[in-house]
């Protein structure tokens, strides 16, 4: 799902904070301390979501801030390696193709297996002495495979090396729980799935990487403490000192509130409901002609997405014709095609999506 659809409660908030702003002021001490607290209240929220300290959230704009803190604050030297799959999105595979111009690093390429055993295999043959970082996808934005994260964190560090995972599409559609995963750094947002406004995201920095992760973006609000006179400056000392600059906060407020509605619905439930309606949907697609299933069948690596390859049409004409004639939306590339299955989708929309879809064929 590229983009959620923003509950009435999330915009109330939003709009309400802003209209606050707008009769009373930003410096208004009241105004200040009601945006900081729903800020503040964000932090708390998404840490408690993912079962961290608030301490290791660093509240961004998006996935893409996220990676980009990561992939920027290592040390790099020409031929150090990082790898990524062949699953990944612009914003999980861009930052890193940019090091390889600008520092002369290699990106290595992981063929992306929806078996366990054979993705380990195949990382195996890819990590070596020169490998600072893996870089996977927990959800894949192409296939909506589950990764087993868990088990490829445990493996990497073996081999000594952190791994960095795009939440993406997994934050509000699966229950993640980083200190059971293990993994090094983790960067969500909550545009997608947790139904929280654009401009909204989040970078989990565990505790014993603070120091080795360096600061290459700073401004106002990086400090503890800062003398102009004297040019030097005390960084923050925990994930926030990753937030800089001047933002809009509140659409963080809107993060909030979309918390506490995931929250109230049980991200459980949120998985399982949406799980039930993809194999539905899988199922459907399993006896259609034209097309061929991407997603996994087994629902234990996989999610609310279903990823098809048309062999009938573009997928470009398939997306424009369900919009047009059938006002459904879905997102299509070249012979690709995905469809998100959020929870509150009803099973006879699931039938009219099938219907429209093999229609087409």
């Amino acid at each position: 799902m590229s983009y959620g659809p923003k509950p009435s409660p999330v915009v109330d908030e939003v709009v309400r904070l802003a209209r606050l702003i707008e009769t009373e002021g930003m410096f208004n001490p009241d105004v200040m301390a009601e945006i900081s607290k729903m800020y503040e209240r964000a932090r708390d929220g998404t840490a408690q979501l993912l079962n961290v300290t608030s301490s290791e959230i660093a509240l961004t704009r998006h996935v893409s801030e996220g990676m980009n803190i990561v992939a920027s604050g290592l040390n790099w030297s020409p031929g150090d390696e990082v790898i990524i799959s062949d699953e990944e999105h612009q914003g999980g595979s861009i930052p890193w193709m940019n090091l390889a111009r600008r520092a002369g690093i290699t990106v290595r390429l992981l063929h992306m297996s929806y078996d366990l055993d054979s993705l380990l295999l195949e990382l195996d043959s890819l990590i070596n002495a020169r490998t600072r970082i893996v870089s996977l996808s927990h959800v894949s934005t192409r296939s909506g495979f589950l990764l087993p994260a868990k088990e490829i964190t445990e493996f990497v560090h073996s081999r000594g090396v952190p791994i960095v995972l795009d939440g993406a599409h997994a934050v509000g559609l699966v229950p993640v729980d980083l200190k059971d995963i293990g993994c090094d750094f983790y960067s969500g947002c909550g545009h997608k799935w947790l139904l929280a406004p654009q401009g909204t995201g989040f970078l989990y920095v565990s505790k014993d990487r603070f120091e080795g992760l360096e600061l290459t973006s700073v401004g106002a609000n990086t400090a503890l403490n800062w003398d102009l006179s004297n040019l030097i400056f005390d960084a923050k000392t925990d994930a926030e000192k990753f937030e800089y600059g001047t933002r809009d906060l509140t659409v963080y407020a809107g993060l909030s509130v979309a918390l506490d509605l995931a929250e109230e619905v049980g991200i459980d439930n949120i998985s399982y409901r949406s799980s039930h309606l993809a194999g539905l949907m899988k199922s459907k697609v399993a006896d259609m002609n034209g097309f061929d299933l991407i997603t996994p069948m087994d629902a234990s690596v996989s999610t609310g997405i279903v990823a098809v390859t048309s062999r009938m049409e573009k997928a470009e004409n398939l997306t424009d014709r369900l919009w047009q004639d059938h006002r459904i939306l879905v997102t299509g590339k070249d012979q690709w095609v995905r469809i998100s299955f959020p929870y509150f989708t009803l099973e006879e929309e699931v039938d009219r999506v099938a219907e429209a879809i093999d229609a087409n064929a």
